[in-house]
């Protein structure tokens, strides 16, 4: 399962990145939202976007 998740600034909601999370989905795991939006934070701080505390995320909805 695909979702674009949108990575901003919490403070002024200044766009930081937008990544293309592919989560697979299994009988045991059914990705939500939220999974989507901690993997884009999780991946931003791999690729060192900004403070874990600066940063929010979102899923697009369409």
């Amino acid at each position: 399962m695909k979702r674009v998740v949108d990575v901003f600034k919490k403070h002024g909601r200044e766009l930081v990145w937008t990544y293309v999370i592919d989560l697979q989905n299994d009988d045991e795991f059914h990705p939500g939202q939220l999974d989507f939006e901690a993997e884009a934070l999780r991946l931003s701080q791999v690729d060192k976007r900004g403070l874990p505390n600066e940063l929010s995320a979102r899923v697009r909805l369409n």
